[in-house]
């Protein structure tokens, strides 16, 4: 209990800052920014677009970026 109570103030700020620092290494900012190009770009398109033509998914964005550096 006495450990509990050393958590107030400054040590809980820390704690909050050391959590969302860990959660965001833990995210792909080059994923999230694709998904959410894709996202506004797909809203913006008519439904018969989409279905003509949908945009790939992250996975195959980037393996076809890694065939473009190899040739």
């Amino acid at each position: 209990m006495g450990k509990l109570k050393k958590l107030n103030g400054n040590g809980m700020k820390r704690l909050l800052i050391l959590s969302v620092l860990l959660l965001a290494a833990c995210a792909d900012p080059a994923r999230n920014l694709y998904e959410g190009i894709k996202a506004n770009s797909d809203a913006q398109r008519t439904p018969m677009e989409r279905a003509a033509q949908p945009a790939p998914d992250y996975d195959s964005y980037k393996k076809s970026l890694e065939d473009v550096e190899v040739k």
